[in-house]
């Protein structure tokens, strides 16, 4: 059976089956999830939650197309445009930040006529497969990495850090962290690391302290209210009209259907939850699945890390094996974080599910990142051996 599953994903889909197969087992059960999570839209209109979910299931056909086109690709080829892509990506966030949509508090958003475009997802992809060509030429002599290069890498990291920092915060964390993976994974020195971090974290307190940009005031709060929830302190604010409330709701779901499960599209909690679909789309999970979903949608993620992690033992190019580890840890991070958030062990990051929770941009650039996973995942397969000509 395994045999016949490989051949036919290596007759129509390229790449490694069992990443495809994750994939569409995810992208199918974040369909279902979102159908029910999106029932509290049918206040919205008599054609709602339906004409969510055709939205949703328009830009999954595009996902997947992308996916795929991009898994037939050559992935060495984006290498050539990193740092171009990485700075147009800079432009965008800016121009976002000061003449795009306001949406939860900050503007993230470009608008393109009929749909809207977030830069900071695009910036997290170019990012990555712009370190991960730096780090590749470096491979052979892991002592050259000077200072001049040194500050190249702290260049690229910091702008992309800061200039999210001022509209999303989490999303720059995320950026950091798998910047931080791929250095490991690039062998830079242990004191330029270091070095690295210092700077950044130096970056993102003065970005709070001092209130520079739009999130400042909200990544304190939410950090204050993290500490009370954990002290057990009781505030004066209103419960009901703020976040602590809906992480409340979000244990309740956890609490009802972690044993009982209440079946799918039965949630009670996705009436009350402000962001069912995206943010607490893992409270949702356990209320209608229970503990055996609760624990299938991480094992799954971490299944997904091995594979495309892996590719960095096998791959014959060194900005393969980076580019699918950068990749696969971003999206696998973001994850998590998701999670976490639901279960009241971070702070609210507002960071969706990738493949599960609802999007477009975020779904978009989660398709084109795990196209190109698959693309570095053929270097495994021998290339087949032409008969000789007579």
């Amino acid at each position: 059976m395994d045999s016949k599953i490989r051949a036919f994903f290596q007759e129509h889909l390229k790449g490694d089956y069992k990443i495809w197969l994750i994939v569409f087992i995810l992208n199918a059960f974040g369909l279902l999830i979102q159908f029910s999570a999106k029932a509290k839209l049918t206040m919205d209109g008599p054609f709602e939650p339906l004409s969510s979910f055709i939205k949703t299931l328009v830009i999954l056909g595009i996902s997947f197309y992308l996916m795929s086109y991009f898994s037939k690709s050559n992935y060495s080829r984006v290498a050539k445009f990193s740092d171009l892509a990485l700075f147009l990506s800079w432009g965008l966030v800016m121009v976002a930040y000061v003449f795009g949509a306001t949406k939860g508090g900050a503007n993230r958003w470009v608008n393109l006529g009929p749909i809207s475009f977030m830069p900071s997802d695009m910036v997290k992809l170019c990012l990555i497969t712009s370190l991960a060509k730096d780090f590749s030429s470096k491979q052979a002599d892991p002592e050259s990495y000077n200072w001049v290069m040194f500050f190249r890498i702290l260049f690229k990291i910091g702008v992309s850090c800061f200039l999210i920092m001022l509209s999303n915060f989490s999303t720059s964390i995320l950026i950091f962290l798998t910047s931080l993976i791929l250095m490991f994974f690039g062998r830079v020195p242990a004191k330029k690391i270091g070095l690295i971090m210092l700077t950044v974290a130096a970056i993102g307190f003065s970005v709070v302290v001092l209130g520079i940009g739009q999130r400042a005031q909200t990544v304190k709060t939410r950090i204050e209210n993290y500490i009370q929830r954990i002290g057990k302190n009781e505030t004066k604010v209103n419960k009901a009209k703020n976040e602590d409330y809906q992480i409340t709701r979000s244990l309740y779901a956890i609490a009802t259907g972690a044993i009982h499960p209440k079946g799918p599209g039965k949630s009670q909690q996705r009436y009350i939850l402000s962001q069912a679909e995206s943010d607490f789309v893992y409270a949702i999970i356990i209320e209608e699945y229970g503990i055996v979903g609760g624990l299938a949608i991480p094992l799954l993620f971490l299944i997904f890390m091995y594979r495309g992690a892996k590719a960095i033992q096998y791959s014959n190019k060194p900005f393969g094996g980076l580019l699918s580890a950068g990749l696969t840890f971003s999206i696998v991070f973001q994850a998590f974080i998701n999670m976490l958030v639901a279960v009241d062990a971070g702070p609210v990051t507002g960071q969706p599910m990738p493949m599960i929770s609802a999007g477009g941009t975020s779904l978009i650039f989660t398709a084109i990142s795990i196209g190109l996973i698959l693309a570095v995942s053929k270097d495994k397969d021998p290339e087949p051996v032409q008969p000789a000509i007579a």
